[in-house]
């Protein structure tokens, strides 16, 4: 009896001890989530390098925060970035790779309007959501669209972006003139690409509704260093003012050389033209010129009531502890918008990753239905015309910094419907 009594007794102390046991045993540890994978089709090199690898550094930030505050839905964010070193066919490489090999959710890019003209077909065709950062309402648009003052009748389905058309520009550059006064006739010169042209195509087919005539049309080349030749021919015309159009150091280049040619009336440029490389570029030779900016380039001398302020220091200050730079500028609005604007569509989609067509049709959805954006460029509800408007302040730039000199404007196609 005793003898079954001590067995019993070292049953039960056995068990006990195996229970302690248990909580030393370790645990297998969860896999990771399946990241939400996001291509980002920039122009790190090439004409447009200056615009591109600002947004490129603007979109790994961006990923890092979203990241580091624990991912979406549990997903952390993969960014999968390809330079199209500013080259139409390139960039549909790389886009027919982001699709086919590496399996992206969506992408954003590219910037240049020619690559992303050339890589819109490519998303409708293979069904993958786009955010085309930087480029005209040529991108979103299906043929034909033969009146770009009015909107585009026919919309991609799966291409959006931010509402920065030629035409909005045009909108805020003709306040501008009229605020100067005493304009009628002007003078008008743009980069000869994909861009250049939509910018003029807009000024030819609004500038004489707005009031405007313009007297002479002249272009450069992207990689150009001297305009003078065209600015000759510009200063032997009777004009009152002159528009640039162009997005790269070469529109900086213009200003700068026409200032020292003796042209001094008054000059507007559209917004990239005060980016901070090309100010870096060109300096203070930029003093005078006019600008209807995006709020990002105003960085801390925005209003301290203007809802996109703390948006614009966020990203000003990231970018100081990561980079150095002093500023956020438009390029740096592209990337970070851009990746923010698929975070809020992953959020409310949460896509089946077990399915990729039907992932990529949850999210495409719900870019579409976007409210409320708030970023460094964008700012408001996802239009239907695929676009979340941009609104623009007019400036000037004098003694290194650009100066309020007007309320803001924020076209949309709503306008000029």
């Amino acid at each position: 009896m005793k003898r079954k009594r001590l067995f019993t007794l070292i049953g039960g102390i056995c068990f006990v001890l195996g229970l302690g046991l248990i909580p030393f045993i370790p645990h297998a540890a969860a896999p990771p989530a399946e990241p939400y994978k996001i291509g980002f089709l920039t122009c790190a090199t090439g004409f447009m390098a200056v615009w591109g690898s600002g947004a490129r550094d603007a979109s790994l930030i961006a990923a890092d925060k979203i990241n580091a505050a624990g991912g979406i839905n549990g997903h952390p964010v993969k960014l999968i970035i390809y330079d199209d070193e500013t080259n139409p066919s390139k960039a549909v490489m790389a886009l027919k790779k982001l699709i086919d090999e590496d399996k992206v959710l969506g992408f954003v890019g590219p910037i240049p309007t020619g690559s992303a003209l050339a890589c819109a077909p490519i998303a409708e065709e293979g069904k993958v959501p786009m955010f085309a950062g930087n480029s005209s309402s040529w991108s979103i648009a299906e043929k034909p669209w033969n009146n770009v003052a009015k909107p585009p009748p026919n919309i991609r389905h799966w291409v959006f972006k931010p509402g920065i058309d030629a035409i909005f520009q045009d909108t805020a550059v003709y306040r501008m003139f009229k605020d100067i006064g005493n304009i009628k006739k002007l003078a008008h010169i743009n980069v000869n690409n994909a861009m250049g042209k939509a910018m003029r195509a807009a000024v030819e087919a609004s500038s004489k509704a707005a009031g405007f005539e313009v007297v002479i049309w002249e272009e450069y080349g992207p990689d150009d260093t001297d305009m003078t030749a065209q600015l000759t021919k510009i200063k032997g015309v009777d004009f009152d003012a002159m528009i640039i159009s162009g997005a790269e150091a070469a529109a900086g280049i213009t200003y700068k050389q026409a200032r020292e040619m003796g042209i001094k009336k008054p000059i507007i440029g559209m917004p990239p033209i005060v980016m901070g490389k090309i100010i870096d570029a060109v300096g203070g030779a930029l003093d005078g010129l006019r600008v209807p900016a995006y709020v990002v380039e105003l960085g801390e001398t925005l209003p301290a009531n203007d809802p996109q302020r703390p948006v614009v220091l966020e990203l000003t200050n990231l970018l100081r502890k990561k980079t150095g730079q002093k500023k956020a500028d438009a390029s740096h609005a592209e990337g970070w918008d851009g990746v923010l604007v698929f975070a809020d569509a992953l959020k409310r989609a949460n896509p089946d990753l077990t399915n990729l067509e039907k992932a990529r049709s949850q999210v495409r959805d719900a870019m579409e239905t976007i409210k409320g954006f708030v970023g460094n460029q964008a700012m408001g509800d996802m239009t239907k015309w695929h676009e979340i408007p941009a609104p623009m302040i007019p400036c000037e730039f004098k003694g290194g910094k650009l100066l309020i000199v007007g309320k803001k404007i924020t076209p949309t196609w709503a306008d000029l419907e």
